[in-house]
């Protein structure tokens, strides 16, 4: 019996979104991105399993000094990072278009706008690429929530008596994230690896939670 996707390989794998049988190169590749994949799947939990152990793999390939500048952002603001991370994995799946560098783009974009900020002066910068401006809009939200979570939405005010996440901490959690993207270039998809990951390994109907293992 053939794959039910592919029509080309052997299915050797009941796919419960499909209720059919699927090859293993299609279950690997296509799930979550292509295949609704119940939360139950035990192929999906074996796959997340691998992504995961690839993940910290990926952590601990990076330099020295970039290894421990991430080890202390994650000790200190794992949450924020997991908000992060599965704030891209929800644009994943709704931009099917979406890529690493456009991933990388809104970080880029966003940090520089942190990193002004830094410097004494207020401006937003933007993307005139949609699909960048998007997630970076989104990005931009979670660190808000935590820079200042009493403040109104899209203000540029921060209450310094109410403030969770400092200007600082913001710049460096974003910092991990773009180091995280050069971490998947050069993989076997280096054109989504890192953003394909997130939205196979993030469970869709559960909160943000830390996807870090390092």
């Amino acid at each position: 019996m053939k794959c039910v996707l592919c029509d080309l390989k052997k299915a050797k794998r009941f796919c419960p979104a499909k209720n059919a049988s699927i090859c293993a190169q299609c279950c690997g590749e296509k799930r979550v991105l292509e295949i609704d994949c119940p939360e139950s799947c035990g192929y999906l939990k074996t796959g997340r399993e691998r992504d995961a152990e690839d993940y910290a793999r990926r952590l601990r390939s990076l330099d020295t000094a970039t290894q421990q500048r991430n080890r202390e952002v994650l000790r200190n603001h794992q949450d924020v990072v997991a908000h992060l991370e599965f704030t891209i994995a929800r644009e994943r799946l709704s931009s099917r278009d979406l890529t690493d560098r456009d991933a990388a783009e809104a970080v880029r974009v966003l940090l520089e706008t942190y990193q002004t900020e830094n410097k004494g002066v207020l401006y937003e910068k933007t993307s005139d690429d949609l699909r960048v401006e998007a997630l970076r809009r989104e990005l931009r939200k979670v660190v808000e929530s935590f820079r200042n979570p009493e403040a109104e939405e899209r203000t540029a005010i921060v209450d310094p008596s109410s403030t969770r996440l400092q200007l600082g901490a913001a710049i460096e959690c974003l910092e991990f994230l773009q180091s995280m993207v050069s971490a998947y270039a050069g993989g076997r998809r280096p054109g989504t690896g890192y953003i394909d990951f997130l939205a196979r390994v993030i469970p869709r109907e559960e909160k943000p939670s830390s996807l870090i293992l390092a």
